[in-house]
């Protein structure tokens, strides 16, 4: 039996590597598009993957995302109940999410952009305030979402939390969404920072009406997915003064068109889906040991709910 990596993004030879070492033998593993049974395939790490490919697999019985997210593999063809999905959690992702968000969230409040066109143009003015005050809001407060509140809360800022079930974090002020909507809890912070899952529920919550309720002159960082964003609505709100300014990481066509309107905002920060790359040699832990608890009929590792999306 065998596993086949479908990622179509990038050279996925090392995780073909060390998928094989840490499974001395018990499984071939096969890369995209060189899959030469697809009746033997039993497990799929996929990222990015043709529409349809999995239907091909007449054994599958698990389907791994090579990231955190999954919407690529559920908004598919629907896959039988009895195969599971799977994700990846580990703590080198979570540290590039956190140190990412950290990044951000410091150049913000020291307004470090306004500094770099100072040096552009020669010129030694201090803003005033030479520190923005912060209050940050956090959507989702999963494995990444948590992390990165935690982090936040460390170093002194006012750190909320939204979640659709209740979390507890020390220094983390906590809410859920059965108490009150996103936009209600938008009122509260002036740097909202994205880390929900992309499902139906999530989809355009970055919206005209959530923007509308921050405070004028906030600000906006997307690690979530791009699917979050309504981009037409982040271009009224940067021009009505709702949104300062936005670092956005994650878009919904990559890579990012040149014709994009978002190029041309110097209050718009675009990086391209680099805020946390998952680490191959990682990655290939994770997918034996599923590998080996699918095999013995244990529990997985990191298993989704599909009812949930997450």
């Amino acid at each position: 039996m065998s596993i086949a990596i479908i990622v179509t993004d990038r050279d996925t030879s090392l995780l073909k590597q060390k998928t094989e070492e840490q499974l001395s033998g018990l499984s071939q593993v096969w890369v995209y598009p060189d899959i030469p049974e697809p009746e033997a395939v039993e497990m799929a790490v996929v990222w990015k993957h043709p529409p349809g490919i999995l239907e091909t697999f007449p054994r599958l019985k698990l389907v791994s995302s090579l990231g955190a997210g999954v919407e690529q593999i559920l908004a598919g063809p629907p896959l039988p109940p009895e195969v599971a999905v799977t994700r990846i959690v580990e703590e080198a992702l979570t540290t590039s999410m956190r140190n990412f968000a950290l990044m951000a969230v410091l150049n913000i409040q020291k307004q470090f952009r306004f500094y770099q066109r100072n040096q552009r143009e020669m010129q030694w003015i201090r803003p005033e305030p030479v520190e923005i005050p912060l209050r940050i809001g956090l959507l989702g407060l999963g494995e990444l979402g948590g992390s990165i509140a935690r982090a936040l809360a460390g170093l002194g800022f006012e750190v909320w939390g939204y979640s659709r079930g209740g979390r507890r974090l020390e220094g983390v002020r906590c809410l859920h969404s059965g108490e009150l909507s996103a936009a209600e809890f938008a009122r509260n912070v002036n740097l909202l920072i994205c880390l929900l899952p992309h499902t139906p529920a999530t989809e355009g919550i970055l919206n005209l009406e959530l923007f509308r309720s921050l405070p004028q002159g906030s600000y906006l960082i997307n690690l979530g997915r791009g699917a979050h964003l309504d981009e037409e609505g982040l271009l009224a709100a940067i021009r009505e003064g709702h949104i300062r300014e936005a670092w956005l990481d994650v878009f919904r066509e990559e890579p990012l068109p040149p014709s994009h309107p978002f190029w041309l905002y110097d209050s718009i920060v675009v990086t391209p889906h680099i805020a946390s790359i998952t680490k191959q040699e990682n990655a290939a832990q994770i997918i034996a040991e599923n590998y080996r608890r699918m095999k013995a009929g244990r529990p997985l590792l990191f298993e989704v709910k599909r009812e949930k999306g997450y």
